[in-house]
């Protein structure tokens, strides 16, 4: 008995030692070539293959030159061209993260993965339409998450979206982290022009990709007159600064934003030392330097590496940034599953706004207006908090249990409905009162997760963040999830959940509206207003099924409910969640009031104080 007890234990300890993420897979696995597959782009000729479906897929099509040697931290740069035939049927590398099970590698890759060679771009289209002559698909461009430091491309399957919803899908890479996204005086010298000296690389790597769909897309099926981005978490982000940038005018015409932000960040969250009375981020490009000038051996402490850096001149600061390699600039960065806090999405002026995205979205001539879907998950908090020990234990050192479901579910709660807040209505509110496009707002409830005396995900997951985005790709085996989340009591009611959204996504991108769905047979999805049911709950019969609902959640309401929650009962306990909600959220600039801080009787405490503490 004894034996048999320790085995399952020890079974149970291989299953769930890796929960809530995507089992590693190889990338470099090759499909065989189809001469029915070939396909001209500008810059020479392209051979994929046949995926399931009914979908042909060019994997690992460059769209921009490698970013190496003096092209690291430039805008990209054009593809040199080819001559012979290139073959495209296997990934190419991800851009360069630390190890983590977003990267799509074995667990055993190493510290570092990935290479600055890795601006890349796949495509799956149906048979029947990826021809030049047939009728021209509408194209959805995928952005994929990760926090914008991990993650690739590589790990999402569009053919069952793009086969069975008759569209063309592109997903791409872009460079990551402090690849990135890197603001420093040292790269804004005279002798670099205004996109060198943005720091945004990588919204520029966007912008470059989506210039490639538009070239060349009709080759392959699609057509470059409708275009529509899409991206979940960091890509749901990048999807609003896509919206916000002058240099993509033109180059999409619809954007679905999942679980994204208006997050952009001024220079001096991006540059200045965290200590400064305008303290930057705990990893900007002064403290990130700092850090690497002591890993050198430059530097023995924190103290002497800002008083050196503050003595080399810009030529020798950016000679220096130059020779470091990929690993020792992820020297001694860490965040749990890989991902960390770098600055980025910068308000330089040129690439983005340097006023937020909540003014610039006031003014449709201010930004790329177009047909919008935004929206959330009702409880996006819960897959981060599932992994914090502050709030789950580990019976057994693998099995997890909330400690305190009550303060679980409330933390929760306020995290996640400050994301709806400003990342749904905030934003609907804006462009429906002032725009003539249509915003359309959805929730994602599906929290049917499997229960047993082991776990309850209905509890420690719910409808938790990314957990829908299998619901549009369909690939379910390799998405975030966790063994036992689905089981022979949810699948019928999940896969059904996955078509609805297929085909709401799917219509959206035909007409800019996801009306009926694609199929012409779902509730109708109406657009956004202040009165009436405005937001879509996607759900399961189960669940209440899909539904049109009036469920407001502003910040004025998240602020009041801080207020007065007797939950709280230690007045800096009441600041810092004040200030990690509304100070935190994109600088302030946008929903920070000090005398909303103030009448909660924390004068007394620095706000910056309380960022820098934590």
């Amino acid at each position: 008995m004894k034996k048999t007890v320790l085995l399952i234990l020890v079974v149970l300890l291989a299953v769930l030692i890796g929960y809530f993420w995507p089992a590693s897979s190889s990338e470099k696995i090759a499909k065989i070539s189809n001469p029915s597959a070939e396909r001209d782009t500008q810059s020479g000729s392209v051979i994929g293959s046949e995926d399931p479906n009914n979908t042909y897929v060019w994997l690992g099509i460059p769209f921009a030159a490698p970013p190496v040697a003096d092209l690291r931290w430039r805008s990209p740069q054009p593809v040199k061209p080819w001559t012979e035939t290139l073959g495209t049927t296997a990934f190419r590398d991800a851009c360069v993260q630390l190890s983590g099970p977003l990267d799509g590698l074995p667990d055993d890759s190493g510290a570092v993965v990935g290479s600055e060679d890795c601006l890349y771009l796949n495509i799956w289209s149906p048979r029947d339409h990826s021809s030049f002559n047939a009728e021209k698909l509408p194209v959805m461009v995928w952005i994929h998450g990760g926090g914008n430091t991990i993650g690739t491309a590589n790990t999402y399957d569009a053919s069952l979206l793009a086969g069975s919803e008759q569209v063309v899908v592109v997903t791409i890479n872009y460079r990551l982290g402090f690849f990135g996204w890197m603001s420093h005086p040292a790269l804004r010298t005279p002798d670099r022009n205004a996109l060198d000296a943005s720091g945004n690389y990588a919204n520029l790597d966007m912008i470059a990709a989506l210039q490639w769909v538009s070239d060349n897309i009709a080759n392959f099926g699609g057509d470059q007159n409708n275009v529509t981005i899409f991206g979940e978490s960091a890509g749901g982000r990048n999807v609003f600064s896509l919206m916000a940038s002058p240099l993509a005018k033109g180059l999409f015409h619809r954007a679905i934003a999942q679980s994204g932000s208006v997050g952009t960040t001024p220079l001096w969250r991006a540059e200045n030392f965290h200590g400064d009375t305008q303290p930057g981020q705990a990893l900007s490009s002064r403290e990130w330097l700092s850090l690497q000038l002591q890993n050198s051996g430059r530097a023995k402490d924190s103290k002497a590496a800002r008083a050196a850096q503050m003595l080399m001149s810009d030529e020798e600061t950016r000679d220096f940034m130059y020779s470091r390699s990929p690993q020792e600039i992820l020297e001694g960065v860490s965040g749990g599953a890989g991902m960390y806090s770098a600055p980025q999405s910068f308000r330089d002026g040129t690439v983005l706004p340097q006023d937020t995205l909540y003014t610039v979205f006031s003014d449709p001539s201010r930004y790329n207006s177009v047909p919008l879907i935004t929206g959330t998950n009702r409880d996006e908090a819960k897959l981060f908090l599932a992994q914090d020990p502050e709030f789950v234990e580990l019976r057994f050192g693998f099995l997890p249990r909330v400690k305190d479901l009550q303060a679980y579910n409330e933390l929760s709660a306020y995290l996640t409905d400050s994301w709806k807040a400003m990342a749904v209505d905030g934003i609907a509110d804006i462009m429906a009162a002032n725009s003539s496009e249509p915003v359309f707002a959805y929730r994602w409830d599906w929290d049917e997760g499997g229960k047993s005396w082991l776990i309850d995900y209905s509890e420690l997951l719910g409808a938790a963040h990314g957990l829908e985005v299998a619901y549009i790709f369909g690939g379910f085996d390799g998405a975030i999830g966790a063994p036992g989340l689905y089981t022979d009591n949810n699948i019928a009611g999940r896969d059904l959940l996955g078509q609805q959204m297929r085909s709401y996504w799917s219509e959206f991108a035909s007409t800019g509206a996801p009306g009926n769905g694609r199929s012409g047979v779902l509730p109708q999805w109406r657009a956004w207003s202040n009165a009436g049911a405005n937001l879509m709950l996607l759900d399961t019969a189960r669940g209440g099924g899909l539904r049109m609902v009036n469920e407001p959640m502003t910040v004025a309401m998240l602020k009041e409910r801080i207020a007065q929650d007797p939950n709280i009962t230690d007045l800096r306990s009441r600041c810092a969640l004040h200030v990690q909600l509304f100070l935190l959220a994109n600088a302030g600039d946008d929903v920070w009031n000090e005398a909303d801080y103030n009448a909660l009787g924390c004068a007394q405490f620095n706000p910056w104080g309380l960022e820098v503490e934590r």
